[in-house]
């Protein structure tokens, strides 16, 4: 039977305010019983106003009747599925699906050593160098301590035995020796930068670089549901975290590893006895360890998820500060921005506060064995039994232990730091797509882009079809106009065209072949989409326009452009087609940015043209200068046009009018502005006659 014990896999904090808190749970995805149990299991706890669980996403929303706790809310959803997960298993021998039961998760801080082992070499020459390092510290006290014995035993010293017979040979040694070890320490600990700082750098490129060719193979629905704010945390911020903790995070807990090791050497030669007491306090040290590194490590999360949400929210109000300005709601927006970041204050206190008490409870236990070394060791000196050098080394090299346990609070800080960060990356490269690539290869030469969409539905959330069984035939070589509402569905066709999701039933077909059973990089090779977001990339114009052909010459560039009206514009810049725009091309007009993706989707020459609210922030005389250029660019090519403006479809081949999730009516422009229905009403709205939409549905138009 499924454990009922709380659900113990992974659930991360999207958002939190105090009346409301939203998760991503991975084990929803795919499993709408579950999903839909979960919620309803949650709204029936007092206090819980409503629960939304999208099994598409793994998103759960609840909000609450008054403020709530994050952990709390947190416990209450993990006692959710548990129950929930036992009660649909618990009919049944079988054991629950894969998907469904958590991964056993590997230590974050393992996997990073085994991602170093393709720097095995560069990784030994760190480790040796850093426990060599760490052993420098020996020398100072190793120095006072032959210091001292030469200076009170003469002859009998070490040196006196190595043969330095006078006072004045016996100093000269020792200062040769001294210089000697400060140099060799020296350059151990340069060696020791070097070697820490490529391996440092090595590491984080290699992340870095797999952690964002994996999110460039997530579905573009896993990619769009998170704020690029989050992303941009795995990939730049917790990436330099790890760089961070491998360059001056490991360094403490080595020298404090090795100056375990040379104190409990030095004092297993001097006294056994005192050695032996000494071990009797490593059980306190372990158990405090032990003790209070996890809550550390979970409220240093806690305080990490505050501290991004109270980030996005302060970038998104910055990013959007004319529209706060416009509804005079600074007061509002200061009073969230104030919540979180109180939460976020709090929650930071709490980490900080837990660590504040791990190092001097180290120290402390340590530093009762030193007041032992001193009281014994003293006793023994003054018996003859021991000698005042091998008191002074001891007794030294425990104060350097007491030191390096003092920063150890800085490596500490680091790995915590670092075990979030290790996670958060690990959690994206286990995240497998959804959208998985078919084995049929569709050469873009071989496309004919004959397009059909067969008794389809589709919802972003399942339980709410935003198309419902729909039918429609694009065909090949021809104009296709897609007209509706805002929220109809026309831009989720273009996405199931392109594979960016996939219908819950039905299918979607390209000359006859299922789009899921084609190779997903074929597919895509095969068309060509100017979406409503324009997207530009840091560079110069035609960079961006030959995004799609990087080989092709300004002469064909230049073409391209002309036929999407960009190229006078272009021209009258300073640097015509070399100027350079930021990421974005926040420097141009919306019709500019328009006709320049335009202009690259025509030049990438495919089979199949999309064009989503394409000239949506174009003049009337730009459009219409726009369509007679296209008209000539698309001939023979299959074009489908999702519109608004209705003058950009008016002569396509045939147009669709979507309402309720199905197709509504269909025919050609002439056609259905004589059958009186919908999209005559649009039309006469959008040419100026004040009239009302027409409300009642038509016959179809074939």
């Amino acid at each position: 039977m499924f454990p009922t014990r709380p659900y113990d896999g992974p659930v991360e904090v999207l958002s939190h305010l105090p009346d409301r808190v939203r998760w991503r749970v991975h084990v929803l995805i795919g499993q709408p019983v579950l999903a839909s149990a979960v919620a309803i299991d949650l709204e029936a706890h007092p206090g819980i106003k409503q629960v939304v669980a999208s099994p598409v996403t793994g998103s759960v929303l609840l909000r609450s009747f008054a403020s709530i706790e994050t952990d709390a809310a947190e416990q209450w959803l993990r006692e959710s599925i548990a129950r929930q997960l036992s009660a649909l298993f618990s009919t049944s021998s079988l054991s629950p699906p894969a998907a469904l039961r958590p991964p056993a998760a590997e230590p974050p801080l393992k996997r990073l050593l085994k991602m170093t082992d393709r720097h095995r070499g560069l990784r030994s020459r760190a480790i040796a160098l850093l426990l060599a390092n760490g052993l420098e510290d020996a020398v100072p006290p190793m120095l006072v301590g032959l210091a001292a014995d030469t200076a009170t035993m003469g002859s009998a010293s070490l040196l006196g035995r190595l043969g330095l017979t006078s006072l004045t040979s016996r100093l000269l040694g020792l200062g040769g020796i001294s210089i000697g070890l400060w140099l060799l320490a020296s350059g151990v600990e340069y060696l020791k930068e070097r070697a820490v700082a490529k391996l440092a750098n090595a590491v984080r490129h290699d992340l870095r670089l797999a952690v964002y060719e994996h999110v460039q193979t997530l579905d573009i629905a896993s990619v769009e549901s998170r704020d690029v704010n989050d992303w941009m945390a795995v990939l730049d911020k917790d990436v330099n975290q790890i760089h961070s903790f491998i360059k001056t995070g490991v360094d403490p807990f080595l020298q404090t590893a090795t100056n375990l090791a040379v104190v409990g050497a030095s004092l297993i030669i001097v006294s056994p006895a005192m050695a032996g007491a000494q071990l009797l306090l490593l059980p306190p040290l372990v158990l405090a360890s032990m003790t209070l590194l996890r809550p550390i490590r979970m409220k240093y999360i806690q305080a990490r998820n505050n501290n991004e949400r109270l980030v996005a929210m302060v970038a998104g109000n910055v990013a959007g500060m004319a529209t706060i300005a416009s509804f005079n709601a600074q007061a509002d927006e200061a009073a969230r921005v104030r919540a979180a970041s109180e939460q976020y204050r709090v929650s930071a206190l709490e980490a900080e506060h837990i660590e504040a008490v791990y190092v001097p409870t180290l120290r402390t236990i340590a530093g009762a064995g030193f007041v032992t070394t001193l009281i014994w060791g003293a006793g023994r000196a003054a018996t003859g039994n021991l000698s005042a050098g091998a008191v002074d080394t001891v007794a030294m090299m425990q104060l350097r232990l007491l030191s390096s346990l003092a920063r150890m609070g800085v490596g500490l800080d680091q790995y915590q730091k670092t075990a979030t960060a290790l996670e958060r990356i690990y959690a994206t490269l286990d995240k497998a797509p959804t959208i998985v690539s078919g084995p049929r290869l569709l050469p873009a030469a071989a496309v004919a882009g004959d397009v059909v969409f067969d008794d389809v539905v589709f919802g972003y959330d399942p339980a709410r079809p935003v198309l419902n069984r729909l039918s429609m035939h694009c065909p090949a070589g021809k104009t296709t106009g897609i007209v509706g509402a805002s929220g109809a569905g026309k831009s989720t066709l273009l996405k199931l065209l392109m594979r960016f999701w996939d219908a819950q039933s039905g299918t979607v077909r390209i000359d006859g072949v299922d789009v899921r059973d084609l190779n997903v990089e074929h597919l895509r090779t095969a068309i060509a989409l100017v979406s409503q977001q324009i997207t530009l990339f840091a560079g110069t114009i035609r960079d961006n326009i030959a995004y799609g052909h990087r080989d092709a010459t300004i002469e064909q560039v230049m073409d391209a452009a002309r036929v999407a009206e960009a190229h006078d514009f272009i021209e009258a810049l300073p640097g015509g087609y070399d100027s350079v725009i930021g990421f974005g091309g926040l420097t141009l007009s919306g019709g500019q940015r328009q006709r320049i993706a335009i202009a690259r989707a025509v030049l990438s020459n495919r089979p199949l043209l999309l064009f989503d609210e394409a000239t949506s922030a174009l003049d009337h005389a730009t459009e219409a200068a726009l369509q007679r250029s296209l008209e000539v660019a698309t001939a023979g090519r299959t074009t489908v046009i999702v519109a608004h403006r209705l003058s950009m479809i008016r002569h396509a081949d045939v147009i669709y009018v979507i309402h309720n999730g199905g197709i509504h009516e269909h025919g050609r422009h002439d056609e259905l502005i004589a059958a009186g229905g919908i999209y005559a009403g649009m039309w006469r709205v959008q040419t100026g006659e004040r009239q009302a939409l027409a409300a009642q549905p038509s016959a179809r138009v074939h």
